[in-house]
């Protein structure tokens, strides 16, 4: 049921986004027009209007005479905005002068938050998404601490590609994902300390991290990747 909030194309934008950034709609998967407008009982026309908005964003990918298609995980894309991540969010990080107690309460309870994520016995999918949205939720608050959460936002949204591998990877590695939360612990401590070749050392690693086995993601989803 469309709210009468929002118009239906930001309606069907939004819903197809999410199931895309969630792998619920799978990388090369057709997306109909008719389908998805009986689906969501909706005309083609705004149907029409979210898929061109969805291939703006590189989420889906429009073949006159084909048809539309989820985009696949591009690696080369996946490669630049690791580079800008390791750059800007240590840039921004290394300008922190002050963490005031609210703020370290709040750091601590979403590390308890991820740590409680990890122990649940939800399903693995299940699992692997709410990580995802836990790890950044305290990357977004990182950023907050410089008043600079309009660039995480950026730099989350700005590529689909390696939100998708992102999840991809904490569905492959239950372990990674407990690392993934002790290196957070690690980045909270450094600030907290204002060791920043410390904090250098962590965050260098923790960008990384989950991509050792990038091979072996490839290798097992390999439909997935262009």
């Amino acid at each position: 049921m469309v709210s009468a909030k929002i118009s239906a194309s930001e309606y069907v934008y939004n819903q197809l986004k999410e199931e895309i950034m969630f792998l619920e709609l799978l990388p090369g998967q057709s997306i109909i027009e008719v389908d998805t407008s009986k689906r969501f009982n909706v005309s083609r026309t705004p149907v029409r209007a979210a898929f061109n908005r969805l291939e703006s964003e590189g989420l889906v990918l429009i073949k006159p005479k084909y048809g539309s298609f989820v985009t696949l995980i591009d690696i080369d894309e996946i490669s630049d905005l690791m580079y800008m991540r390791e750059k800007l969010e240590l840039a921004v990080l290394m300008d922190v002068e002050h963490i005031t107690k609210s703020q370290e309460v709040k750091l601590n309870v979403l590390l308890l938050q991820q740590l409680q994520i990890l122990n649940s016995d939800i399903d693995k999918n299940d699992k692997a998404k709410k990580f995802l949205e836990a790890d950044n939720e305290f990357h977004s608050m990182l950023f907050s601490l410089t008043n600079k959460e309009n660039i995480w936002k950026k730099l989350s949204e700005g590529n689909p590609h390696y939100n998708r591998l992102r999840l991809l990877s904490n569905i492959e590695s239950r372990e990674g994902l407990f690392k993934i939360q002790e290196e957070h612990v690690k980045i909270k401590d450094a600030l907290l300390n204002k060791d920043f070749d410390l904090l250098k050392e962590y965050y260098n690693v923790h960008i990384y991290e989950g991509m050792d086995n990038l091979a072996n993601i490839v290798n097992n989803y390999s439909k997935f990747f262009k």
